[in-house]
């Protein structure tokens, strides 16, 4: 049996256990803000859109967006978790390579990928993150980063038949 959304948020929060943000606090709550604005635009895309989308795959992605990169979790522990090959894609989609590239750069080839799921997914990880409420003061450049991805990110989803925010 696949893991439940329960299962991958408990997975997520273990794999996170004991991080914090650049504010101090749980790394989870980024998370769950990823995946609560992602889930909301996948079922917006398939209720709204009739696009062909899994919003669960994309919940489950969502919550798993920075494992592999930021955790000790590797590829094959989804695998093994019993994930679906569409939540792996998304989820290796998102996260970033050894591959030398700039931000605009790592837009650019997820965009380039058509993958609707985990193009709502950075949507919503860049709004996150571009929100002044995580920011400390000396981190503007980054700020002004993740705004900058927000109309491209948008536009993509747009040409891809998404009509939300």
């Amino acid at each position: 049996m696949p893991p439940t959304n329960f299962d991958t948020h408990q997975f997520a929060a273990q794999a996170h256990a004991g991080q914090v943000d650049k504010g101090g606090k749980p790394y989870i709550r980024h998370i769950n803000r990823v995946a609560a604005a992602a889930d909301k635009r996948a079922h917006h895309a398939l209720k709204v859109d009739g696009l062909k989308i899994n919003p669960e795959h994309v919940l489950q992605a969502a919550y798993l967006h920075d494992v592999v990169e930021d955790t000790k979790t590797v590829p094959d522990d989804l695998v093994r978790a019993g994930y679906a090959p569409e939540v792996i894609e998304m989820v290796r989609l998102l996260t970033k390579t050894d591959e030398p590239m700039n931000y605009a750069e790592r837009i650019t080839a997820l965009i380039e990928t058509r993958n609707l799921g985990a193009i709502l997914i950075k949507l919503s990880d860049n709004e996150d993150n571009a929100s002044i409420e995580r920011q400390l003061p000396t981190k503007e450049d980054v700020t002004a980063r993740y705004a900058a991805s927000l109309p491209r990110l948008r536009d993509a989803a747009a040409a891809l038949g998404y009509t939300g925010s």
